[in-house]
């Protein structure tokens, strides 16, 4: 069974950014974390499209990596390494193991270069910068 995109993407994001570690604790998260406001963080979104030629081998997905900061600079630099962590992780074949599923990912591409998104002025916070991404990545079953 293919296992969880968006739970791969996590995985591979916190395995090449490991600075995006606070105390052993993850700042990568599927949904913005009650506090956010308090911490520069990254965001991974499944979003719709995608098709695969062979649905029961592999997955096409496509996900907005959104990385939240406190100065317009650091969420782009931000922005720019999730991007290369995602191909890098994508070349390199990353794997993705729990208890229940296993999976590796491959076939890397760039929808949408990072851009800021909002920065303090048009937002309704007036310390917090966003820079997203959009990408495709593959995911296919461990055999």
């Amino acid at each position: 069974m293919i296992p969880d995109p968006e739970k791969a993407i996590i995985a591979a994001l916190d395995h090449y950014m490991p600075d995006l570690s606070t105390a052993g604790r993850s700042r990568i998260y599927a949904q913005p974390p009650k506090e956010w406001a308090q911490e520069a963080f990254v965001v991974v979104r499944a979003t719709g499209g995608g098709s695969s030629r062979f649905p029961l081998l592999y997955a096409v997905c496509y996900f907005e990596v959104e990385c939240f900061n406190f100065t317009r600079g650091e969420a782009s630099t931000t922005a720019r390494r999730a991007g290369a962590a995602l191909a890098q992780a994508s070349r390199e074949g990353f794997r993705y193991v729990t208890d229940t599923e296993a999976g590796y990912l491959f076939g890397h591409r760039e929808v949408n270069a990072p851009s800021l998104v909002y920065d303090g002025l048009s937002s309704k916070h007036g310390d917090t910068y966003m820079c997203q991404g959009t990408y495709q990545v593959s995911i296919r079953a461990l055999r």
